[in-house]
């Protein structure tokens, strides 16, 4: 137990600086510090490489023994895949540290995490923190987008977090900020970070993401990107020595239990006041960039119905059923909004964070949690009529169909539940890999792709498996996101069924409902996770990675391309689904565009942005209205022409 006191002394530290944002330091002056350094650990990827863990271990043990360290920073990407397993064997190992150290989450520990990001608050307590060290403040936030493959994105709960605790900074206090992501464009909200930090005296912002050591100008706020922990091609790995001394902060890499090498980068500090706190580089005629929304301005019939700011990130797509429109979020709550007007018709609260979308039903709405809970609320009060234990965290979406409730899970199982009640009529188990997506339904049979590179057809009535396609690539390729659909189409006179999903190899296959052979497969449009039908079912929409927009006539039971247009934008990434009419087809982009384009391919006849974060759901609400929801919160009602 000795060997944690030091952790343990650190997070109490921590929880009290953090819940009443009280400040303990004596003295802020430049002069009256005594030097300290700290080991800077970034980019760890635990499970990625087999050396990873070797090069974690080995860090800590060189840490363990260097006297000059007092303490340690982790800024980020510490797992692979961010999944349960990982952050157990990395809590066992950061066990081995006899110093303190500080920890945030990165994308990597987010983006594909079974466990609906959970894991990680569940075992280090929080994933951001507030520490002081001889009279210097680390701050550190956490990271996203959370379970979303996107632009680089600090969540908004953890923006809210970082402006509460600057503001009971005092100005001239020093401090050091810590986030995994560089403060630079390629983040969608740098700009509300930048504007925080700013208020303060901030020395200097640490990051890791790139894998690299490099100095750079945050807005005038000195910024330094840190390696990665990885050994890559060389006979073991490194990290950076942080030395804060009264006049400077000195960068130098050292190479695990070898050598540590000379300075590669110098801060130079300055005598900050409570009159004039610490921008060194800013210059006060200098115009930075923020988001530019002048394209409203070019489409003035696109304009706002309503909108409302949630508190905390909006990770899945929205439901709408009438004039009832339901979402989730973050904090684990379910609101159901007016369509009309955008005011609250009801909320419930689960037990843990929401990446569900909700199934609207006559009676009820059907809704997953990451407490581990299918949810069937009441549609018109959101009072519970029933609720199942599946015990373990999920992020899966549920579809309605025949009296039965289909959903994934996250530990391997796939449930049939009766709506009347939530008892289960049976549960599939075995499935390779965890489950994000909506399950499409026939006749017959549910159709789900996982994040184990694998897409299942399961029998409606028993549970079984009945065949199963396998991409062949891994994990990162899988037809986890994308939700099937099961169309017909008619070929030499016959009428069948084909079921499509698009993966994130970039292929969007259509597969024989009865056996699993694949009908077509096409990489073409270089889709990965987002696809779009007309109402008719007859055209499928493609959004590919880069600029492009692809229209695909699937009613004959092949792929046959009708047009492809270019889109002004360089990557899309993002998994969410197109939404259509007759008139248009919506494209979802990373940095919070809508645009409308013709659906027979002319081009774009209208554009709107509405934050700078990414889109992550749109829904047709009828009489020319559109909700859109973007990953900051921000939910918004639009009237087009």
């Amino acid at each position: 137990m000795d060997k944690l006191k030091p952790i343990i002394i650190m997070k109490r530290i921590l929880l009290a600086i953090c819940v009443m944002a009280v400040s303990v330091v004596s003295s802020y002056g430049q002069s009256s510090r005594t030097p300290f350094t700290f080991a800077w650990l970034s980019d760890v990827h635990l499970n990625s490489f087999a050396y990873a863990e070797d090069d974690l271990r080995q860090s800590i043990e060189d840490i363990n023994t260097n006297p000059a360290v007092d303490f340690a920073i982790l800024s980020g990407d510490v797992t692979e895949f961010g999944d349960t397993k990982e952050f157990l064997l990395l809590q066992e190992i950061l066990k081995n540290f006899r110093k303190p150290y500080l920890l945030l989450p990165g994308n990597h520990d987010v983006n594909w995490s079974e466990n609906g990001c959970t894991m990680f608050n569940k075992i280090f307590k929080a994933s951001h923190f507030c520490y002081d060290w001889q009279g210097v403040r680390f701050i550190g936030c956490g990271a996203g987008p959370s379970l979303r493959m996107g632009p680089p994105h600090i969540p908004r709960e953890e923006i809210l977090w970082l402006d509460s605790i600057i503001r009971a900074t005092p100005r001239e206090q020093p401090i050091i900020f810590v986030n995994h992501f560089p403060l630079n464009q390629d983040l969608s909200n740098w700009y509300e970070v930048t504007d925080i930090l700013k208020t303060r005296n901030v020395l200097v912002a640490l990051a890791g993401h790139l894998h690299v050591n490099r100095a750079y100008d945050a807005e005038g706020i000195p910024a330094v990107i840190g390696r990665s922990s990885l050994r890559r091609k060389d006979p073991i790995g490194g990290y950076n020595l942080v030395t804060v001394g009264k006049d400077s902060i000195t960068f130098c890499e050292r190479i695990i239990k070898t050598e540590t090498r000379p300075a590669w980068n110098v801060v130079r500090l300055h005598a900050a006041t409570v009159a004039s706190p610490s921008i060194p580089g800013e210059k006060k005629d200098t115009v930075y960039f923020h988001p530019d929304f002048s394209i409203n301005s070019t489409y003035p019939a696109v304009r706002k119905v309503w909108q409302q700011k949630d508190v905390t990130d909006v990770a899945s797509q929205g439901s709408i059923d009438g004039e009832l429109y339901i979402y989730t979020n973050t904090a684990g709550m379910v609101h159901a909004l007016n369509a009309r007007n955008g005011e609250t018709v009801w909320t419930y609260a689960t037990g843990n964070k929401v990446f569900s979308v909700p199934f609207i039903t006559s009676r009820l709405v059907v809704v997953t949690s990451c407490d581990g809970f299918v949810y069937a609320l009441d549609k018109k009060d959101g009072s519970v009529r029933w609720r199942y234990d599946t015990g373990y965290p999920i992020v899966a979406c549920p579809t309605v169909a025949g009296g039965n409730v289909y959903v994934g899970s996250s530990n391997g199982k796939f449930y049939s539940l009766h709506l009347a009640d939530g008892t289960p009529d049976w549960i599939a188990d075995g499935l390779d890999g965890y489950i994000e997506s909506r399950p499409a339904i026939d006749s017959r049979r549910a159709y789900i792709g996982t994040w184990g590179a694998m897409f299942y057809a399961i029998d409606r009535k028993t549970g079984e498996k009945v065949w199963k396609f396998d991409t062949g690539r891994g994990r990162y390729f899988s037809p986890g996101a994308c939700w099937p659909v099961v169309l017909p189409y008619r070929k030499d006179g016959k009428s069948s069924e084909q079921v499509i999903v698009l993966s994130s190899d970039y292929f969007v296959r259509a597969f024989n409902p009865e056996d699993g052979k694949i009908l077509w497969a096409s990489d073409e449009a270089k889709g990965r996770e987002s696809l779009g039908f007309s109402p008719d079912g007859k055209t499928m929409y493609i959004k590919g990675i880069k600029n492009n927009i692809t229209a695909v006539d699937v009613s004959k039971g092949s792929y046959t391309l009708l047009w492809n247009t270019l889109m002004p934008y360089e990557s899309n990434f993002i998994p969410t689904r197109m939404e259509t009419t007759e008139e248009y087809v919506f494209i979802p982009t990373e940095f919070g565009v809508v645009h409308a384009v013709r659906t027979d391919g002319s081009g774009i006849a209208w554009s709107h942005k509405i934050s700078h974060s990414a889109v992550t759901s749109l829904k047709n609400a009828g009489d020319h209205r559109l909700i859109v929801m973007t990953m900051d919160g921000t939910v918004t009602c639009l009237a087009y022409p």
